[in-house]
């Protein structure tokens, strides 16, 4: 297979990819930015109640998608998942700044002082919401506040009119999925998030007995894997058992990238001409947007081939170093080998502005220096997510500037002082965050250094070598300064 590419054009078409940020709203994606990789479409059916993604997986995104009736029914199309575009999608919680369909979390910490309980709260959002999708009358003010407030005071009246919405959507052959996202912001600490989203999950786990009514709670691991205080209620485990994540395999961060290529005013045309001349594999254009062939990503080839006429086969002057197709999600994963869509934007975006930059003439579109540092980008990212997240992590991380890795649990105890593990505890004190849960709670392992390796294992910060020693995945590990012979370089 022969593909060649005009790489300066292709060089500023990845150079013009859309801000690498998070989705901050509920503004649905342009249709060629949904790219659907095929594990998310078992996620997306109304039936999943719980949805699990990492920072930068797309939880979302796949709410704004869901929320709008066009996107989700081009998604339908796609994905051949008819039920998608029969539903009547409300969103429960979620972002959007300009929002009057449900309380932030400032008003939900006003209705709690005012008396009503997080179960009045999101009892009020469900029927407000199915109220209105089904042109029925509102007993009380429109308004989040004033439905909370008849709630508290008319609980069983409130779920005599719950029954009944349920029936006529059920007469009427439709589902109501009311959608959960970023709830982490439901409140400014920890113990109040956990209350609210506690009560939140157990209103979805009734309405799983419902027929027309469900919920889809988009969360992030620690709220499904590490805390359960959130769960501790009756069978709460019939909606873990529909749970699903938001994986992300290596084919599919390279079909993103195809995805925007082929639908570049400037770039697409020529790039899915080549594509269809070398590999035979047609694009069929949807609606002005030419979704990516599902035969382009299931197996190694023609994508391997793709991706080696855009960045070359090697990341140096030879296979010594890597081979590009392998090396760039190797790279990117955590110790899980889990992988986000933002790490992979975020690199080819750097990697050809560095081309264009050092080497404008190279004869493809990256060179590998340029991929070497966009990997180094994309870990100062990931490093301020796991801070923002895990506010513990950071100062243990940072204590291991200029070590090299693996290492073994005495050089690693040499760096985490008792100074340094206090100021650990109070980053995440300050910011109303979690402790490292093993090293704060364990019966046999609290407050021992094996613990806090423990817990960054968890979070697939660590992973241990088959000798017992402490490595650390590249996505991490250069972001905060940490050597290994032969890898990625550190920024000075």
């Amino acid at each position: 297979m022969n593909l060649s590419f005009d790489p300066i054009a292709i060089r500023q078409t990845l150079i013009d990819l859309p801000p690498i940020s998070a989705w901050e709203n509920l503004s649905p994606p342009n249709p060629s930015q949904i790219y659907i990789p095929e594990l998310h479409t078992k996620a997306l059916p109304p039936e999943v109640s719980i949805v699990e993604g990492m920072r930068g997986a797309g939880k979302s995104f796949w709410t704004a998608v869901l929320a709008d009736n066009d996107t989700r029914t081009l998604v339908s199309d796609v994905t051949n998942i008819q039920r998608l575009s029969k539903l009547i999608v409300r969103v429960g919680f979620g972002l959007d700044h300009d929002n009057e369909h449900f309380p932030d979390a400032k008003r939900i910490t006003l209705l709690i002082t005012q008396g009503c309980t997080p179960d009045d709260i999101w009892r009020s959002v469900l029927l407000r919401h199915t109220l209105k999708a089904l042109g029925k009358p509102l007993p009380f003010d429109d308004g989040v506040d004033s439905a909370a407030l008849w709630v508290k005071v008319n609980h069983d009246q409130a779920d005599r009119y719950l029954v009944e919405c349920d029936r006529d959507l059920a007469e009427q052959e439709k589902v109501l999925l009311l959608l959960f996202d970023s709830l982490d912001r439901l409140a400014g600490d920890w113990g109040h998030i956990r209350q609210i989203l506690s009560a939140a999950l157990q209103l979805g786990l009734e309405c799983r007995t419902r027929r027309a009514i469900r919920f889809k709670f988009f969360l992030r691991p620690d709220m499904v894997e590490e805390d359960d205080e959130i769960w501790r209620f009756s069978d709460s485990s019939k909606l873990l058992h529909t749970k699903s994540e938001l994986t992300w395999r290596p084919q599919d961060l390279f079909g993103l990238i195809l995805l925007h290529l082929a639908n570049s005013q400037s770039a697409g045309p020529a790039f899915r001409k080549e594509i269809e001349q070398q590999t035979r594999i047609q694009w069929q254009e949807v609606d002005h947007v030419y979704p990516l062939p599902q035969n382009l990503t299931t197996g190694e080839q023609p994508l391997r081939s793709i991706v080696e006429a855009l960045a070359g086969p090697w990341v140096g002057t030879n296979a010594k170093r890597g081979f590009t197709f392998t090396w760039i999600p190797t790279h990117l994963s955590d110790a899980k080998g889990r992988l986000s869509p933002r790490s992979i934007l975020l690199a080819v975006k750097r990697a050809a502005e560095w081309t264009k930059e050092r080497y404008p003439n190279h004869k493809t579109a990256l060179h590998y220096e340029g991929i070497q540092q966009g990997v180094v980008e994309a870990s100062g990212i990931r490093i301020s997510e796991i801070k923002e997240d895990y506010p513990w992590a950071g100062p243990l991380l940072e204590a291991l500037k200029g070590v090299t890795v693996p290492l073994t649990i005495d050089e690693l105890t040499a760096r985490w002082t008792e100074s340094c593990i206090k100021s650990s505890l109070e980053a995440a004190q300050q910011k109303q965050r979690l402790p490292p849960r093993r090293f704060s709670s364990d019966s046999d392992l609290k407050g021992q250094i094996q613990a806090l390796v423990d817990d960054l294992v968890e979070l697939a910060v660590f992973y241990r070598t088959e000798n017992g020693r402490i490595n650390m995945p590249d996505i991490f590990r250069v972001g905060f300064g940490i050597k290994r012979k032969g890898g990625v370089k550190p920024p000075r």
